[in-house]
């Protein structure tokens, strides 16, 4: 069970007497260059019409920038070059951009691909994808404006899948000590067909069903690990969030997560072990066996017929059937049902299964046939082999009554009421989102806390920690910084800034696409899709203006906080935006516009 916990702000970052922005004419310095090569956007296919499809092609920030050094961006472009922005060249007629890096193209055409994303893991170490399934690791140097090193990659890997679209989101290097090794995590986003996902349980205990939506959003976490001068495969893990994932972080030192999704959401497969309820009690007596039947299985001089019976309303998407070439498992919802070797090997193409009525068949290919099967699983008597079909037929009463009996044993009862009975009001709200910490290590939530305010956006801390995210809180949007656990407090997240009035901003722009604000929070920006940018200068800025005088009270006001609308020239839409200290950036497909918006 999550331990709750909760986003206490801190009083003495609010501002009650905040009185709104003023608008201010002054205008700012607007540099606008041309890329050297247009910018990557992919778009979904007629295939991807899912909301979470619209927002990670729709949302997709094309601008990249870097924790461990302000002085520098990059981006993306068409024909997949890794380009590398000098900021402060950007106020000079000679902007410098410099190729890093080719990502390799192993496929002309890119129909159905992400776009490619880009991740900073360590002060000199990367993680790219070409949007198409294709996995880069790669050693980046030191990466500052005048460092002119160009990227090596370190390994190429498919182990998310060939051929199979992710949105990298986030990663993470972490050395260990002890043995002198590194550990890379590496979160990315996926939406998949529910038919596609390979799950230890069955996708319908987080209320998966094709009636809705034949997609479902994963979450992938692989981990790498680097030992004398070798970066080698370590671990997968998948979790499915079927109502959209906000935000995913890794947690220094890279043993745990922070997610902000929508219930129900859960790990369905883990590379190392079995995340689905292990098998109880399946070595019993013979005595026992006579009462406890699981299922039935027949033998022919060609294949090996098995069936097991379920509840009637049971669908495909309640189970998870594994055939191997000498070993079965077969998972209902979370638990595992029947799981072990085979007494002889089989042939796993020519074999198959199918589901009606609640009865699950298995047809089991034999290799050798002129060899007889005396039992089907090893050391599991809990079936029942028999001659002919019309056999089976009568063990199913027995079965069923012992699958009763289990539910009894297990705490398990049937429903007082049927879901019809249930009316408009019974029904629990699914609309809110909440932040969970993940343990990778026990495969467990550890930690919840039900958001009371709107998911605003996510902006990078400081070099070695998660990125912090923005909460709307009353009319404000408070920004959070997730703790990492090396920490000997209980885990949460701690409240480290405040934008004024931001949630109530933001809820009025209906054509805003990107909401950006820089590391020290001195300004937020809201970028529409098209030509305007709103800047909200706080009254902690340095820059927002002369003293003025507070007419009512004749109350000098030192700084105060003001409002500057830009109408950027271009028709292109925007395609990326990011905010430092000094410069706000916006990206179209074939410019580049830096505005100076702090000069200080």
């Amino acid at each position: 069970m999550e331990q709750l916990f909760e986003l206490r702000p801190r009083k003495d970052l609010l501002d009650p007497t905040f009185e709104g922005y003023k608008l201010s004419l002054n205008s700012l310095p607007v540099y606008k260059h041309d890329v050297p090569v247009a910018v990557e956007h992919l778009k979904p296919n007629d295939e991807q019409f899912s909301f979470q499809h619209v927002k990670t092609f729709g949302l997709h920030n094309h601008l990249i920038d870097d924790p461990w050094h302000d002085e520098i961006a990059f981006f993306i472009s068409k024909d997949l070059q890794i380009f590398k922005i000098n900021l402060h060249s950007l106020v000079s007629q000679s902007p410098e951009f410099k190729s890093v890096w080719q990502i390799p193209r192993h496929l002309e055409s890119r129909n159905g691909w992400f776009n490619a994303s880009l991740s900073f893991a360590g002060p000199e170490l990367a993680v790219v994808t070409d949007g198409g399934g294709v996995l880069h690791i790669l050693d980046t140097g030191v990466r500052t404006p005048t460092n002119s090193h160009l990227w090596q990659a370190k390994l190429t890997s498919e182990a998310l899948g060939k051929s199979e679209p992710f949105k990298i989101t986030h990663s993470m290097l972490n050395t260990i000590e002890s043995n002198q090794s590194e550990t890379l995590s590496i979160l990315a986003l996926k939406v998949e067909s529910l038919d596609k996902v390979e799950s230890q349980v069955a996708l319908s205990v987080f209320g998966c069903s094709e009636k809705e939506t034949p997609f479902i959003n994963c979450l992938e976490w692989v981990q790498y690990e680097h030992v004398d001068g070798h970066w080698s495969f370590k671990q997968l893990k998948r979790l499915a969030i079927p109502h959209g994932l906000d935000y995913a972080s890794v947690l220094s030192p890279g043993k745990a997560l922070c997610l902000i999704a929508r219930e129900p959401l859960g790990i369905i497969f883990d590379s190392n072990k079995d995340v689905a309820t292990p098998l109880a009690n399946s070595t019993t007596t013979e005595d026992e066996a006579e009462t406890k039947i699981a299922y039935t299985w027949m033998e022919s001089p060609e294949e090996v017929t098995v069936w097991i019976t379920f509840d009637k309303q049971t669908s495909k998407h309640d189970l998870v059937v594994k055939i191997e070439s000498q070993a079965l498992k077969v998972v209902y919802k979370n638990q595992t049902y029947l799981v072990g070797e085979l007494a002889h090997p089989i042939s796993v193409e020519s074999s198959t299964w199918t589901l009606s009525d609640g009865k699950l068949e298995i047809i089991l290919s034999k290799v050798d046939k002129s060899l007889s099967w005396n039992h089907l699983i090893q050391s599991d008597l809990r079936g029942r082999k028999v001659l002919d079909p019309e056999t089976a037929a009568d063990y199913e009463s027995v079965i069923n009554m012992g699958m009763k009996e289990t539910q009894a044993e297990s705490g398990g009862r049937p429903p007082v009421f049927s879901s019809e009975q249930l009316e408009e009001c019974d029904d629990m709200p699914m609309d809110e989102s909440c932040i969970f910490r993940f343990d990778g290590e026990t495969n467990e939530f550890t930690h919840k806390a039900i958001l009371s305010g709107q998911l605003l956006f996510f902006t990078q801390s400081a070099p070695g920690l998660a990125p912090a995210f923005c909460l709307r809180h009353d009319v404000d949007g408070l920004i959070w910084q997730p703790m990492g656990d090396e920490l000997e407090q209980s885990w949460g997240c701690l409240h480290t800034a405040a934008l004024q009035a931001l949630g109530y901003i933001q809820a009025s722009k209906e054509q805003r696409k990107f909401t950006v604000a820089p590391p020290n929070m001195t300004y937020a920006a809201l970028c529409d899709a098209f030509s305007h940018v709103y800047i909200y200068r706080q009254s902690t800025c340095t820059s927002a203006g002369v003293e003025m005088v507070h007419r009512p009270t004749g109350r000098r006001v030192g700084n105060i906080a003001r409002q500057q609308v830009l109408n950027i020239d271009s028709p292109e839409e925007c395609l990326g935006a990011l905010a430092t200290n000094s410069f706000l950036l916006l990206l179209t497909s074939s410019s580049l516009f830096a505005i100076r918006v702090n000069s200080d």
